[in-house]
């Protein structure tokens, strides 16, 4: 497949002294130059990643969400809008792979076993110093599991917006951009999804 060898060949090509920018890359790609949308591969395949982990919940879909995400983007690229940021543009494909497959019932829930790796502090703060405290470690670590576990149970409109403001660190406008949606109605709708995770964290931890 075309993305997976590009994703194999992605790194931070330069001109000059300079990262050539989004549209630019763009221009280019479509002007016949297919090798350069690894730049975009590149400068974007975390942040595709995380996302479709946080609502996949699994390593595996979060895989196959992302190359799927980035050959629609790359099938799809003359019909971007330059007018919004090619990360909004990626954010609304890669959610809109995620729903398909939630209605199509292909992604599975993943066990609290599985090791989960997290830095979100704003959830899970860390303490100064564990080295020393096998115990601390290992209750933190099952608190950040269900931390992830609670999210992924929230319905998928509620999901969203936990993930992409609070481990996306996007701001309302952005994540209205990305849903569609009045800044004003990305407040309550986060709203209420705190609330609704509030309620499920305080059973599980």
């Amino acid at each position: 497949m075309l993305t997976t060898n590009l994703i194999g060949q992605s790194v931070n090509w330069k001109i000059g002294e300079l990262l050539m920018d989004d549209l630019k890359i763009i221009e280019s790609c479509l002007l016949g130059n297919t090798q350069v949308f690894s730049r975009l591969i590149d400068n974007y395949k975390n942040m595709v990643y995380n996302l479709a982990y946080r609502m996949s919940n699994s390593p595996h879909e979060a895989e196959d969400i992302s190359q799927e995400a980035f050959m629609r983007a790359y099938q799809s690229l003359a019909r971007f809008n330059p007018s919004y940021k090619f990360s909004t543009w990626l954010y609304q494909i890669t959610l809109n792979i995620i729903r398909d497959r939630l209605k199509k019932k292909e992604l599975n829930y993943v066990s609290l076993d599985t090791p989960i790796e997290t830095d979100d502090s704003e959830f899970y703060p860390q303490p100064e110093d564990l080295t020393n405290n096998p115990e601390q470690i290992m209750a933190r670590q099952e608190d950040a599991q269900a931390v992830q576990q609670a999210i992924y149970s929230l319905p998928l409109k509620y999901r969203e917006v936990i993930v992409l403001r609070h481990l996306q660190d996007l701001s309302y406008i952005e994540i209205g951009n990305i849903l569609k949606l009045p800044p004003g109605t990305v407040k309550v709708r986060l709203y209420r999804a705190r609330e609704q995770l509030k309620k499920i964290l305080e059973t599980s931890i």
